[in-house]
């Protein structure tokens, strides 16, 4: 299972049809679906999903998220990030055949200006 959050800054351009877009140019079209204001990419058996969250607790977060990652380099500000994009999976990959997807996934979230990618996990840089 993957997990990984994109803290959009201020000023970052994503939209949910920008997404759509540059994830179909990675994937193929047919993969890419949306429903509402969440995202699927689906391959085979395996998904993985993108939703962008704009709850007023997304602020507070980030604040709590910069606080946990050490050694951030100057000039990333995590603390003005009132938005994020959530991605997951929920589909097991015991064989971790789909990494390499979930990596495509996050390079073209971070092919966004103002997006900041963290395990929310650890939590940690991407």
């Amino acid at each position: 299972m993957y997990r990984a959050y994109a803290l959009l800054q201020p000023d970052s351009e994503f939209t949910n049809d920008e997404a759509v877009r540059r994830l179909e140019a990675r994937f193929t079209a047919d993969a890419v679906t949306r429903s509402g204001g969440q995202i699927t990419v689906r391959l085979g058996e395996w998904e993985i999903e993108l939703k962008l969250n704009e709850e007023a607790y997304v602020v507070t977060e980030s604040i709590a998220l910069a606080e946990k990652i050490a050694g951030l380099v100057d000039g990333i500000d995590m603390e003005s990030c009132h938005r994020r994009v959530e991605i997951w999976s929920e589909t097991p990959d015991p064989f971790v055949e789909h990494l390499a997807d979930f990596h495509t996934v996050i390079e073209v979230m971070k092919s966004f200006r103002g997006a900041i990618l963290v395990d929310p996990g650890e939590p940690a840089l991407m």
